[in-house]
């Protein structure tokens, strides 16, 4: 049982330059995102298919999360 975390923009340098990561399905977006080392206070928003979720979701086998930051300048 797998699920597919996407990540993009800066969230790849954690990952050594790899957007997309295939994880055991079980535990919440947060706890997949500090398995593989993102810090999960640097991820702005999640989302299944296009619908936006909380970090605390639970994916279940065979969905795709994807997760991204909002960068801002001045």
């Amino acid at each position: 049982m797998t699920v597919s975390l996407i990540v993009v923009g800066l969230l790849k340098e954690y990952t050594g330059g790899q957007d997309r990561l295939d994880l055991a399905a079980g535990p919440t977006v947060a706890e997949m995102l500090e398995a593989v080392g993102i810090p999960p206070a640097l991820v702005a928003g999640v989302s299944r298919d296009g619908v936006l979720v909380s970090k605390d979701y639970r994916p279940q086998d065979g969905e795709t999360i994807k997760a991204f930051v909002i960068l801002g300048g001045g």
